[in-house]
This record gives C-alpha cells, sequence and structure tokens, in this order.
C-alpha cells in the first residue's frame, strides 16, 4: 500500500468514526466502531472493518451499518478535501470473531 492511499485510509476511518458517532442509531445495546479502512490503489473504493460489540448482535447491527452507508458517504464527501471520494462498502472485521475462538480453544 502507498503512502497516500494509507494516508487516505486512516483519514476515512477517523471521519467515518465521527460520522458513526454524531449520526448513527445502532441497534439498543450495540456498540459498532470501524477497526480499519483498505482503499483500492486507485482511490476509487473502499471498505471498511467494523467492530460489533456483543457478539450476538452482529447480524441486526451489520445490517443497520449497510444502510446507513449512503449517508456517510455524502457526510464523507462534504468533509474530505479530495478531488474524489472513494465509494464505501461495510463489512464485518472477523478478526476478533478469530481471536475469541482461539481464545476459547486454548481455554479447554
Amino acid at each position: 500500500m502507498s503512502k497516500r492511499t494509507e494516508q487516505v485510509a486512516e483519514l476515512l476511518r477517523s471521519n467515518i468514526n465521527q460520522i458513526i458517532v454524531k449520526d448513527f442509531e445502532a441497534p439498543k445495546g450495540t456498540l459498532i466502531s470501524v477497526s480499519e479502512v483498505t482503499v483500492s490503489p486507485d482511490l476509487k473504493n473502499a471498505t471498511c472493518l467494523v467492530s460489533v460489540i456483543p457478539n450476538n448482535k452482529i447480524g441486526s447491527a451489520l445490517e443497520a451499518i449497510k444502510k446507513f452507508a449512503g449517508h456517510a458517504q455524502r457526510e464523507l464527501s462534504k468533509r474530505m478535501a479530495i478531488r474524489a471520494t472513494p465509494r464505501i462498502k461495510f463489512a464485518l472485521d472477523e478478526r476478533d470473531l478469530k481471536y475469541k475462538a482461539i481464545d476459547d480453544a486454548l481455554s479447554e
């Protein structure tokens, strides 16, 4: 990843987290945050990996954040001073689930 794509990814992560805190209504009892953003080399697309707490609310939270993507996209376009804002999509950050499964297996 080039320095430019890393900078754009970090800027996106920061701004999307701010937008989520300000405008997103998460399902009751759920905490959602953007843990990582990856940006395509041409800066046209970005994938935002989200962490959801608690694990039993992942489905409803992911569905809600995907519906929120259009609003987040519009807000990013207003906030970011780059020629074209990357098109964002949200996906579940499965690393936490894998770590928990490994931890559970080691605890047995």
